[in-house]
């Protein structure tokens, strides 16, 4: 039996170039690993940076690409003991946009049914608790700015740091976004195109911010990094900004005092942060997570425009390239007839 999937056959940030739907045999699970199903997929920044080779050095077209979903187990190899046919999964793996995916068990975190919001703990929702509390060090009392924090990972950043006792600024980009972080309990948002983040950030916040949840790059990085508090640390988690045309990965003319100068002036420090640096903490920043998430004390977000099929993938990554989503990106996967057992 087949199934469909999205390859990348042409390395670019374009994602809807550098794609297309083929067709391959459905694969009998190796020993440890089950084939499962995919009902959703979710749609992330550095999809086009994966288009584009970035994550792969070296890589030659055709290959897989999307990085989680949740779905059903539909098969189980030998010496799969933790889920079994018919238990819906979430998995992070590369490859995902794709009717059917053959993932080892151990990345299998098992749900209590098919939840397309829990799409959403994977890549944001770890990066996000992983960053805060390994990479920034966050504390009680502290200010913390939350960059395109209406986006899926600076959502559940700025709930992470309200729980933790923390004043939170949050950037976004429309009143509708504005209107979604105070309801989630955002002290200070700033819409930064009615309002210069810089301006602020020096009227409002005159000894600095403590931590910067960074995922933009370019200005939005220099303006963080030039009002960082004494002992601040900046997070880099991404630098959406510059995706698409390659300048994220490019060295930038430095103006004015030099990056090094300023962060030892303030004791600060810039971190970056990797996800799939971090992955022994994953299972348990999932559990903590999820309780969360149960308890009711902690908001998926999840944009409320549907995609729906492989085929609307690509307006997926545009959707959230055009800046329109508030929340995480969600494309379902329905059931064709090519790929059913």
């Amino acid at each position: 039996m087949s199934f469909r999937k999205l390859v990348v056959e042409k390395i670019s940030t374009n994602f809807r170039e550098a794609t297309r739907i083929v067709t391959a045999q459905i694969p009998k699970p190796a020993a440890g690993s089950v084939v499962i199903r995919n009902e959703f997929v979710g749609i992330n920044a550095s999809d086009v940076n994966f288009t584009a080779g970035t994550y792969l050095p070296g890589v030659k077209p055709p290959f897989d690409c999307g990085f989680e979903a949740v779905g059903t187990v539909a098969s189980v190899g030998e010496g799969v003991t933790k889920v079994k046919a018919g238990d819906p999964v979430l998995y992070l793996d590369y490859g995902a946009f794709s009717e059917m995916k053959e993932v080892q068990e151990r990345s299998c975190i098992q749900l209590p049914k098919v939840m397309p919001e829990a799409i959403s703990l994977a890549t944001s929702g770890l990066t996000a608790s992983i960053a805060l509390e390994q990479v920034g060090d966050l504390k009680s009392g502290e200010t913390v700015l939350v960059t395109a924090a209406a986006g899926a990972t600076g959502s559940y950043a700025v709930q992470l740091a309200k729980m933790a006792g923390c004043h939170v600024i949050g950037t976004c980009s429309s009143d509708a976004k504005g209107e979604a972080l105070r309801k989630l309990g955002v002290d200070r948002v700033i819409n930064y195109k009615k309002e210069k983040m810089f301006e602020v950030l020096r009227t409002d916040y005159p000894k600095g911010v403590d931590v910067v949840y960074e995922s933009v790059g370019g200005q939005m990085f220099q303006d963080s990094l030039n009002n960082l508090a004494k002992k601040g640390r900046l997070i880099v988690i991404g630098m959406i900004s510059g995706y698409k045309d390659g300048s994220a990965w490019k060295n930038q003319k430095a103006e004015g005092t030099p990056m090094t100068a300023k962060l030892l002036a303030k004791s600060a420090s810039v971190r970056g942060f990797f996800l799939m640096d971090y992955a022994k903490q994953w299972k348990p920043h999932m559990q903590k997570l999820t309780e969360m998430v149960v308890a009711g004390k902690l908001q998926p977000m999840t944009d409320p425009t549907k995609f729906v099929g492989l085929e609307q993938i690509a307006d997926a990554v545009d959707h959230m390239y055009d800046g329109k989503n508030v929340g995480k990106i969600v494309v379902q996967i329905p059931k064709s007839d090519q790929s059913k057992l």
